[in-house]
């Protein structure tokens, strides 16, 4: 019986090492340090992180105490969009045998009273932190040669962030100009509304 058992260990034990060398020898193989590892769950909870806050964002306009339907439904697409670039992360985490590592988020900063141009200027700071981290990033993959992280990052996001940054700067430049004229806000909403059309059908 202690055979037995002591027989049950090593085998166990000897699968894990197993497991840990095909590991090992996969990374090796595909060029993936644990520093692109690392960088890659960072960036997943950057993009989870604003998702989380678009989201605050959107259903604080779409409640009907605001009702600026045009913000939230502005809001509500750029969750989704974090959403796909978290997603997309995590599947190149796994095609270079890396692991996900998702983590739990902050809560977003509640303000029942935020108006349109706090808003967008707060989406304008979330897209320049982000995109700073996805330049760190190439950055850090260049260091250690791993020029396919580098080119799948500039590729599949950094055009996106830049459009996003400009367009999101249009509308801070625009809602500054309208000042405190609640009258010229709701029209600037509608016509958000007719870009980003929501609807609340269950």
């Amino acid at each position: 019986m202690l055979l037995q058992n002591l027989s049950h260990k090593l085998w166990k034990c000897s699968l894990i090492n197993v497991s840990n060398l095909v590991k090992i020898r996969y990374l090796d193989y595909h060029n993936y340090s644990k520093k692109i590892e690392e960088v890659v769950n960072i960036q997943i909870q950057a993009e989870q992180q604003a998702a989380q806050d678009y989201l605050h964002l959107a259903v604080s306009f779409l409640h009907p105490s605001k009702s600026f339907l045009g913000a939230g439904g502005f809001f509500l697409n750029m969750y989704k969009e974090e959403l796909d670039h978290m997603q997309k992360l995590i599947q190149y985490q796994l095609l270079r045998g890396g692991y996900p590592n998702i983590c739990g988020l902050k809560s977003p900063y509640k303000n029942k009273n935020v108006n349109l141009l706090n808003a967008f200027k707060q989406s304008l700071y979330m897209e320049i932190e982000i995109t700073k981290l996805l330049e760190q990033g190439i950055e850090i993959a260049e260091g250690v040669k791993d020029y396919h992280y580098a080119e799948f990052i500039t590729s599949a996001f950094l055009s996106e962030q830049i459009k996003s940054i400009h367009e999101i700067s249009n509308h801070v430049t625009r809602l500054t100009s309208l000042g405190n004229n609640q009258h010229a806000q709701y029209h600037y909403d509608w016509k958000l509304a007719k870009m980003y059309p929501y609807s609340n059908k269950i």
